[in-house]
């Protein structure tokens, strides 16, 4: 069998070209799957990271049918559904935010960004700056005693969005109201949460022109109590307090696990169309390796002969050609391997340099590498099949007449 190999190795040695262009479209397929999962497996551990951060007790609601800057949404929360969602058993505390879009003017640039409140109470702001993970990089975060003040997303204070980046100390204007910065957040890796203008609530009312309702609830379970079952009884509470039924509601309630399983559903569904993509490449690498090896059979029907008449047997000649047409494979799969492995680290460096370090990490788990090269040498073993059992048929006298 090693004397096999050897030779096996040798033969596709010998037609340098013809094993290039077979292995072409298997390591076009082997690289694209090891690339797109490499990079999907990174977004989803840096999502899950993500909301570990927030943690498991974190219930979030919002219109069912609204974006954050829609104030005019049937689904949107008053003030008094604020006050049942705390009574609410389960619920340790809870708060509401307003958002929308405002005209922002600094350095003579007005440009449109979202904003956002900061509820008035230390527990409630607490409980906010937790849900979304902020932190300030320079300055600090807004206090429940804060009027006129202002602090801004990553990206305004870092990514010179008005021409200049925005400091602390510095005048912003708001919708015709000036503000003074006091904070920059760390970057979140969220667009909206990277853009965003915090506000003190008393001052996003009125900049926003919204009295008394809300575009989103967070709400913090008590210790030792299973989230989604207090995320029942919230739903319970608002379809009483606003007359639905059940399967009627316009607004929805949601874990932090809801969330991040939704996510993980995206991200798999995206992998696996992507991964499929790729597969139609590898099919044609597959029909490839099949012509070639055929090929090979019609150029070498003579030798086979020789092997044959000199005491080969057909299981000889069925795994030479097997093994060569795995080796095509392999050596396909372990080119694409590299490659893929070099297309994600490259996404993953422009990204990082572009919208900030931990944007996306591409991870090569030990599946993803193995998994890759075995399906390769698989698809190549394979392949070679039919044209092995052909070369293992012929007959030696029949052989040795060919020309």
């Amino acid at each position: 069998m090693i004397e096999l190999f050897k030779l096996a190795i040798k033969n596709v040695g010998k037609r340098k070209k013809r094993s290039a262009l077979t292995i072409l479209g298997i390591f076009i397929g082997i690289s694209a799957v090891v690339a797109l999962i490499s990079l999907g497996q990174g977004l989803q551990q840096t999502i899950n990271a993500q909301f570990e951060k927030v943690g498991a007790d974190k219930i979030m609601l919002q219109p069912k049918e609204t974006g954050l800057g829609d104030m005019n949404s049937p689904g949107v929360f008053k003030n008094q559904e604020l006050g049942a969602v705390k009574k609410t058993h389960g619920v340790q505390d809870a708060t509401a935010c307003l958002s929308g879009a405002g005209q922002i003017q600094f350095n003579n640039v007005q440009r449109t960004h979202y904003i956002m409140s900061v509820p008035e109470t230390p527990e409630e702001i607490k409980l906010s700056n937790s849900f979304h993970a902020m932190e300030a990089e320079t300055g600090r975060l807004l206090t429940h005693k804060d009027k006129k003040k202002a602090v801004i997303g990553y990206n305004l204070g870092n990514k010179k969005t008005f021409g200049k980046n925005i400091k602390t100390s510095e005048k912003i204007i708001v919708n015709g109201e000036t503000f003074e910065v006091v904070g920059v957040l760390k970057r979140i890796g969220e667009p909206f949460m990277d853009n965003v203008i915090m506000l003190p609530e008393s001052d996003a009312r009125l900049a926003l022109k919204t009295p008394n309702t809300f575009q989103m609830m967070l709400v913090q379970a008590e210790k030792n109590t299973n989230p989604e079952t207090v995320a029942e009884r919230i739903e319970k509470t608002l379809r009483k307090e606003r007359h639905q039924k059940n399967g009627k509601e316009d607004f929805t309630v949601q874990t932090s696990t809801n969330i991040i399983e939704s996510f993980n559903k995206v991200l798999v569904i995206v992998q696996v169309v992507f991964a499929g993509i790729a597969a139609i490449s590898l099919l044609v690498g597959a029909i490839g390796i099949a012509n070639t090896m055929f090929t090979s059979v019609l150029e070498r029907t003579r030798e086979i002969g020789i092997m044959k008449a000199i005491g080969a047997k057909n299981s000889d000649v069925l795994w030479l050609f097997l093994m060569e047409s795995g080796l095509i494979g392999l050596t396909g799969g372990t080119i694409g391997v590299i490659i893929g492995a070099g297309i994600s680290k490259s996404v993953e460096l422009f990204a990082n340099s572009t919208y900030g370090t931990g944007t996306i990490t591409a991870v090569y788990p030990a599946y993803l590498i193995f998994g890759a090269l075995l399906f390769s040498a698989l698809i190549g073993t394979i392949s070679g099949v039919l044209p092995a059992r052909r070369a293992a048929k012929l007959k030696p006298v029949d052989a040795l007449r060919h020309e």
